[in-house]
């Protein structure tokens, strides 16, 4: 028998309802949750693709520094060619790194392959045109090749981007010395040395220059700032004792060669410039004993036949000193020439 159901009774209204509602184990989306879940799916999509893009953009740029790395470790080692073939690998798979074409150009530059190492420095200024090191290796590079209005021109674009850059000063220098504008050269060594005072190859430069001019004072002060920094390089132990003999300091002078001596017994401007120093502190006999190892070192000198002949006349050894003067004519016509040349400019100078 069926029982009445009374409509305001709570629990039979619970009832009616669960009979109307067979759907509640699983009910209908509405149109605004589908739109809800096509959103979420569509942001994990996007968050799919970012990552496979990210890690195989983080692969590539793995995989060409490797090989760029490895680029370097035979650029050290000299090994150019392995480089190149590295640097090249390391380009194909990325080939908008500046650094890659430099480091590339440098391996050719190595080599003295100029129009590689052209184009590849060229490719790195028009990736990057603040990339301040190709700027002096086209410098260099022109340098090389005695072009030297490129030099310049390349030194002067690096000038004006980087002022501060000492190698530039310095290369613009030696430009200078090359046309024979020593004065030109110095003041571009000085703005090296303003920049960095501890830059040894201006140092020396100076140094070179002021030697060349016969200004021995000068050169030796820029050889001793040379000498605190590299205190036993042959060349500068050995210069300024030359200035200090030419300026006839022969105290210091024979106490820089005897340093230089335990450097290289062999020089040969050490050992005739020591027989000056002897010479000049009233030692005749060890000025023959030196200019004679110099002349045993380098026997086709006829300066150093002349100097001898020199000595021998002031030990009243005539004869012998006869046979040195002939051999410095036999080896050089012009040879007295010269020294008479040579007496006039220092007199100028001094004058």
């Amino acid at each position: 028998m069926k029982q009445s159901v009374k409509r305001g009774d709570a629990s039979t209204g619970l009832a009616m309802s669960l009979q109307k509602a067979p759907y509640r184990d699983n009910p209908p989306r509405c149109f605004a949750c589908r739109r809800c879940s096509w959103a979420k799916l569509s942001k994990i999509i996007l968050l799919a693709v970012f990552v496979s893009v990210f890690f195989s953009a983080e692969a590539i740029s793995a995989t060409s520094k490797t090989y760029y790395l490895q680029g370097n470790q035979y650029l050290l080692k000299k090994k150019y060619d392995r480089a190149i073939q590295q640097y090249k690998k390391a380009i194909s798979i990325n080939p908008k790194v500046a650094t890659y074409y430099y480091k590339l150009a440098e391996a050719y530059n190595f080599k003295e392959l100029d129009d590689e190492a052209l184009l590849n420095y060229l490719k790195t200024l028009e990736i990057d045109p603040d990339f301040y090191s190709a700027y002096s290796s086209l410098g260099g590079l022109f340098f090389r090749r005695g072009d030297y209005e490129k030099a310049v021109e390349y030194y002067g674009i690096l000038v004006d981007k980087c002022p501060t850059d000492s190698r530039v000063h310095y290369s613009l220098g030696k430009i200078c010395e090359i046309r024979a504008d020593t004065d030109g050269a110095i003041a571009e060594y000085e703005k090296a040395l303003k920049i960095r005072p501890g830059y040894f190859e201006a140092l020396v430069s100076v140094a070179e220059i002021y030697a060349g001019k016969g200004d021995f004072k000068k050169a030796a002060s820029y050889y001793v700032k040379a000498r605190k920094i590299r205190p036993y390089e042959e060349d500068i132990v050995v210069g300024l004792g030359i200035a200090y003999t030419n300026l006839k300091d022969y105290e210091k002078a024979l106490e820089i060669f005897l340093i230089a001596l335990k450097i290289n017994p062999y020089n040969r401007d050490l050992r005739f410039y020591l027989g000056k120093t002897y010479y000049g502190r009233g030692n005749l006999d060890q000025a023959i004993k030196q200019t004679g190892k110099a002349l045993e070192i380098d026997p086709e000198s006829a300066d150093i036949h002349f100097t001898l002949g020199l000595y021998y006349d002031k030990k009243g050894w005539s004869d012998m000193a006869a046979v040195e003067y002939k051999e410095a004519l036999r080896l050089d016509p012009d040879y007295l020439i010269k020294r008479l040349e040579l007496l006039d400019k220092k007199s100028d100078t001094a004058s």
